[in-house]
Order: structure tokens, then C-alpha cells, then sequence
């Protein structure tokens, strides 16, 4: 076993000690004075030029949930996961639906990355290409039930087929179980 930043590798038995965040602004958690090598190697978070690794709402709860972030707020208490989920559910539309999706494919050992819409919610890249290649993914969020326009359906493909980017609906049903769909655009016209 390894042993990076103080965190064994995904899979150890080991009990590690979580690194601290603190909630910055817009509801997403910052490193607070560590080394955050350990999880931008695997796809956490985004650096910034200041240092700080700023981690998504669905990150932060994700790392919480598995014990490798100790999520402060402004007073040094430490969150919990229902806690550190009610605070950010305030200001993030469908947190829950957006942590399902991503806990799902995350556990399925993709790396996942914030995505450019709300519509086009994940950027999921193939297992072993991050970062030396871009996402293959985008993943378009959907509850099981809701209406979809068709034609914003065909606008998001187009939209990941401009980029180069394969559409995947995720479907999320009332029992928090994902089914993934592949879309793509065809032609039916007869030559």
C-alpha cells in the first residue's frame, strides 16, 4: 500500500485521517493549507492560481461520504454528511440527483468532472485516459418521469457532437438506481 498526501489509495483497508476543506464561496469546499496532489491526480476538484483546490458541491459530499474530507464551516465545526448535504443543497439545484449520477459512475471507477451546463452536467472520461486525454462524456442528468422537450434533447446533442463528445441521458428513477443511455443523432431519410 502507498501512501500519497496522507491518504491511502482508493481501495486500502487503511483508515486514514481526512484532509480539511472549509466552505468557500458559491457553496463549493477549499483545501485549507495541504497538499492536494492526491486528488488532482485522480480528477478532484479544480486548482486555482491561488493554490486552493476548490472541490463541486457533489465532490465535497462524495470525499465526505468515503471519509477523505473533513468539511469545516465557517466556525471550525466539522460537517457531517447530512449536514455538509443540507448547506449545499440551499444553493445547488438537484444536488441529490447530481450526487447519485456522480457517486454511481465514480464508484464505477470513471473519473468525473464538472460539465458546461446544468444540462451537460458531467464531463466522464474513460478509465486510465485522465488527464492525459479529454472526456469521452457528457452526461445529460434526467428523473425518472419528467418531461424532456425533444428539441432541447437534440440541441445537447448537437452541443456534444460540436465537442466531439458522446451524449449519455442519465436516468435516475425513484429508487436512486441510473439507467445510461447512448444518443446520437441519425438519418432516416432513404437514398
Amino acid at each position: 500500500m502507498v501512501l500519497l498526501d496522507g491518504l491511502a489509495d482508493e481501495g486500502s483497508e487503511t483508515v486514514v485521517k481526512p484532509v480539511r476543506f472549509r466552505i468557500g464561496r458559491e457553496g463549493v469546499a477549499e483545501s485549507v493549507g495541504v497538499d492536494v496532489g492526491w486528488f488532482t491526480a485522480r480528477g478532484y476538484g479544480e486548482l486555482e492560481p491561488d493554490g486552493l483546490l476548490r472541490l463541486s458541491p457533489v465532490e465535497a459530499l462524495y470525499l465526505t461520504k468515503y471519509g477523505r474530507v473533513a468539511v469545516e464551516d465557517d466556525s471550525g465545526h466539522v460537517m457531517g454528511f447530512e449536514e455538509l448535504f443540507s448547506r449545499l443543497a440551499e444553493k445547488t439545484a438537484n444536488l441529490w440527483r447530481d450526487y447519485v449520477i456522480y457517486m454511481d459512475l465514480r464508484n464505477r471507477r470513471y473519473v468525473v468532472k464538472e460539465g458546461f451546463s446544468p444540462h451537460l452536467r458531467f464531463r466522464v472520461f474513460e478509465r486510465g485516459t485522465y488527464p492525459e486525454s479529454a472526456a469521452k462524456y457528457l452526461i445529460i442528468p434526467v428523473y425518472e418521469g419528467d418531461d424532456v422537450v425533444v428539441e432541447e434533447l437534440l440541441e445537447y446533442v448537437r452541443a456534444c457532437r460540436a465537442m466531439n463528445k458522446t451524449a449519455v441521458v442519465a436516468v435516475v428513477d425513484r429508487r436512486n438506481e441510473i439507467v445510461y443511455y447512448t444518443v446520437s443523432l441519425v438519418n432516416l431519410i432513404n437514398p
